[in-house]
């Protein structure tokens, strides 16, 4: 297959996701994805948007997320870059399952979904997040 890549960039705002959502739903599914597959990283991609606009940039739509998914083969790896305050990864972590109320999941999801979920340390300003998956593709 070599090498694909998807580059977008948004405005830190809720419906944006769905934008996200989409634009990865398409490239994944003209690659021959499987749909259960596509559902699962949707879900991860919209977690973890969704933290960035909840936790990172505290609603501040004047803020923008880029998102870069390159698929080389069967390996997916999603970037997601954002210019707000460093995140401490080891403050990044879901509830306990077994504690009943509304939220706090969305790494739990993520980590569940892909097969690697990391922040890159390196980077100076602002976070990168990596998620990556192994896929298995439907060859024509």
């Amino acid at each position: 297959m070599g090498k694909d890549l998807l580059v977008l960039s948004f405005s830190a705002r809720v419906e944006n996701i769905r934008v996200a959502r989409s634009c990865i739903r398409t490239f994944l599914g003209l690659k021959k994805v499987d749909e259960d597959e596509i559902f699962k990283i949707e879900l991860a991609l919209n977690e973890a948007i969704a933290n960035i606009i909840e936790h990172t940039y505290k609603y501040d739509d004047s803020k923008y997320i880029t998102m870069t998914v390159r698929l080389t083969d069967n390996d997916l790896h999603i970037m997601l870059r954002d210019f707000g305050p460093k995140v401490d990864p080891s403050k990044v972590r879901s509830r306990p399952l077994d504690e009943i109320k509304e939220g706090g999941l969305g790494v739990y999801i993520i980590q569940s979904t892909m097969d690697e979920f990391r922040f890159d340390e390196t980077v100076k300003n602002g976070n990168l997040l990596h998620l990556k998956k192994k896929l298995n593709l439907h060859v024509s």
